[in-house]
């Protein structure tokens, strides 16, 4: 796996990008408009490093964007990105995310995420996996969701030829609620499982 010295952050060049865009309009134009900037070149791993970054912005909102990737002449790969949307109604979302592939075939990504809306509405995901040299996989991750009509939540595993994901479910107007678990098995196939109460916690028939 290679290092790259100065690892760019997304911050930097998504400030780099709004930057480049306020002085590339007039002034009685800087809310809306486009700009985009990017370099390609070599590294010190053997390889190439490119690196982008995209702002834009108009009547529905501004959304700005950026990462790098690089290469080694190993054959190793590393990306990052990130990005963030802000609506003009108040609404928002932000998230990035890397991978990373070793020479040896081994590999690694993550991602997160995190969004909320003008009612006030709220969405997370995160999560991380990991190949091994083997092709063997393991990581988690998650998604939560919450409004005015009920929340949601799900995580998911997976690790030794099993993947298993957990699944709950409330709405908000009746208090009803599901729980449920699905579970694969390399070689054995697919396991389920979910319950359905009230807002008192007496089990009901799911629909």
């Amino acid at each position: 796996m290679f290092q790259i010295t100065q690892p760019l952050r997304i911050a930097s060049l998504a400030a780099l990008c709004i930057a480049a865009f306020g002085l590339a309009q007039p002034a009685s134009a800087q809310r809306f408009g486009r700009v985009h900037v990017g370099a390609t070149g070599g590294n010190a791993a053997g390889g190439i490093t490119h690196v982008r970054g995209t702002a834009v912005s108009g009547a529905r909102g501004t959304a700005v964007r950026g990462g790098y990737t690089a290469t080694g002449a190993d054959g190793s790969v590393q990306h990052r990105g990130g990005r963030y949307v802000s609506g003009a109604n108040g609404g928002s979302y932000r998230g990035s995310n890397s991978y990373v592939r070793n020479a040896d075939g081994s590999a690694a990504s993550s991602h997160n995420a995190y969004g909320s809306t003008a009612s006030g509405g709220t969405f997370s995901s995160n999560g991380s996996y990991a190949r091994g040299a083997d092709g063997s996989v393991s990581g988690q991750s998650q998604t939560n969701a919450s409004g005015v009509r009920g929340s949601y939540h799900a995580d998911t595993s997976t690790a030794n030829g099993v993947t298993t994901r957990n699944t709950d479910v409330t709405n908000a107007s009746t208090g009803n609620s599901y729980s449920g678990q699905t579970t694969y098995t390399q070689g054995q196939g697919v396991t389920y499982t979910g319950t359905c109460t009230d807002a008192s916690g007496n089990a009901i028939a799911c629909r």
